[in-house]
């Protein structure tokens, strides 16, 4: 039996090393394929980075633009107020004319309704003045009948 144990133990250490051998292959492929998804990932993780990167450059240039974008519509709408302001000022002065023109025509209505008013209270008075003469004149013609 001694020589079957021999052959038993020499059958199992061959197959421990053959063992040890496949293990080693086994965590050489492994240790491989851990380098190659490292490898992989920092590719990824490098490609990733300037991605972001490129897409923080568009987002800084979008900015910058709109920034532009922002302070052409300020200036357009400052031009455009600006321009309402001397349309609104011409407008003013246009209304102040007018009513400077439409008080002087009512002003010089006025003074020539004044005036017919004062001529014909004239020739009232006159007409009352000749009236009351004549009624005096009668009053004395009427005493000196008496």
């Amino acid at each position: 039996m001694r020589h079957t144990s021999r052959f038993t133990a020499a059958g199992t250490l061959a197959l421990l090393l053959a063992l040890a051998g496949c293990q080693k292959e086994d965590d050489r492929r492994v240790e491989d394929a851990a380098e190659r998804t490292a490898s992989e990932v920092d590719a990824a993780a490098h490609k990733a980075a300037g991605q972001l990167e490129r897409a923080r450059d568009d987002l800084h240039d979008a900015a910058k633009e709109t920034g532009r974008e922002l302070d052409q519509a300020a200036d357009k709408t400052a031009v455009h107020l600006e321009k309402a302001r001397e349309d609104f000022q011409d407008a003013a002065k246009e209304t102040t004319r007018g009513l400077g023109e439409v008080a002087e025509k009512a002003g010089e209505g006025l003074n020539k309704a004044a005036a017919v008013v004062g001529e014909k209270l004239e020739r009232a008075g006159e007409k009352m003045q000749a009236s009351a003469e004549a009624a005096r004149q009668e009053q004395q013609e009427k005493s000196k009948e008496k």
